[in-house]
């Protein structure tokens, strides 16, 4: 596995993703993880070796200006300088190789690559070693990830260097790309990416770990996710600061570059709770506790690892017509759906909910069925033979 983060340094539910599936496929073969560290001295550039249960992890820090797990704290001047390096980073490369001829595997699976830098599949390609390539975000497409422009409007005309920028990306070959929705496949065709690669789609799977629901006499909203104004987290304040529900509760978990300002939106109103990063014990805690959770994601979500999640747990889930949120979501059978940043249409779909305990006990039930559909035992089956199929022909 190759993977820009890895626990305990978290950005996002990628490296989590990551981090459960090395742990289940290691009880079947030998797995290994590259990914990066910050910055510890000099030593951290040759990096250091550790195991956790049976999964052996490599760490080390690319040579750049700063970790790209401290990307959203540092000075934007710096930005461009980072990216440039992290086009293809030759010490990367170095290291990755390193690793690569020391180990051979029998396959590598690249995940998020930023901070790495592309030269991770040049590593694998240059020792003959078959690449699988998921795709967790839209980073082949914007340097920001989000597709958005400063005014958080979707970016319909890229700028001249975000042009050069794709067409860098069209010079990424693995064997085989994986994504976990049509969504970020057919974006990515439309972009010139991939388009003489073999494309699956493979939606990503959830650990099951049910909690016994509890009752009470209060109506339970919960956010989980980076607290961005990408992820629409305004939205939702805003939505719940018009619904006049006193014993409505809105749970808001994870944390992000725009924490404050949410939490000066919320004001003085009590019914909104932050809780920061939550670890998964207390999190399936809180799913059992809730009654519905959001997603009001102004960004395109290519998959939103969230909402199988609120599944599980008999959550239904309320969420904006983002990207591939609608292939997760069936408006009426185990959500609802509302147009991007429409707080009315959110704060509607809300008191519906609240008003209507039959509707609620039905999307419940229904969200509960859909979650089979992400079982991990059945994903990591998917992968499997998504390894045996690019081994097999040798990449």
């Amino acid at each position: 596995m190759i993977s820009n983060l890895y626990p305990p340094y978290v950005y996002g539910g990628a490296e989590m993703y990551v981090y459960q599936i090395s742990r289940y496929l290691s009880k079947r073969y030998d797995v290994s993880v590259i990914t990066t560290e910050p910055f510890h001295g000099l030593k951290s550039f040759s990096g250091n070796t550790e195991t956790e249960d049976t999964v052996t992890i490599h760490r080390f820090y690319p040579l750049n200006v700063y970790s790209n797990y401290h990307y959203a704290d540092r000075p934007t001047l710096l930005k461009p300088l980072w990216h440039a390096i992290d086009l293809w980073n030759p010490h990367t490369y170095k290291q990755v190789k390193h690793v690569l001829t020391e180990e051979r595997p029998d396959v590598v699976h690249i995940h998020n690559f930023k901070g790495l830098s592309a030269s991770v599949f040049s590593a694998a390609k240059e020792l003959g070693i078959p690449t699988v390539h998921t795709v967790h975000d839209c980073d082949l497409l914007c340097p920001r990830t989000t597709l958005l422009t400063a005014s958080n409007a979707t970016c319909c005309t890229p700028r001249k260097l975000c042009v050069l920028y794709r067409k860098f990306s069209q010079t990424i070959k693995p064997d085989i790309v994986t994504a976990p929705s049509n969504f970020i496949l057919d974006l990515l065709t439309k972009e010139g990416i991939f388009n003489d690669v073999e494309k699956i789609k493979l939606p990503l799977g959830i650990e099951k770990y049910p909690v016994p629901k509890i009752k009470n006499d209060k109506f339970d909203i919960l956010y989980v996710g980076r607290l961005g104004i990408h992820k629409g987290v305004h939205v939702l304040i805003d939505s719940f600061k018009h619904f006049d529900l006193e014993s409505a509760r809105l749970h808001i978990v994870g944390h992000g570059d725009d924490m404050s300002l949410f939490e000066s939106m919320a004001g003085d109103d009590k019914r909104i709770r932050f809780y920061g990063f939550l670890p998964k014990e207390q999190l399936r805690t809180l799913y059992g506790a809730v009654d519905v959770a959001v997603v009001p994601s102004i960004c395109y979500e290519i998959f939103g690892l969230i909402i199988p999640e609120c599944y599980e747990h008999g959550v239904p889930v309320i969420g904006s017509r983002s990207g591939a949120i609608p292939e997760l979501i069936q408006d009426g059978y185990n959500g609802l759906l509302f147009e991007v940043g429409d707080v009315a249409g959110l704060t509607s779909a809300l008191r519906n909910l609240s008003e209507d305990g039959t509707l609620l006990e039905t999307l419940s039930k229904n969200a509960l069925a859909s979650s089979r559909s992400y079982d991990m035992d059945v994903h990591i089956g998917r992968i499997e033979r998504v390894y045996e199929r690019v081994a097999s022909c040798g990449g």
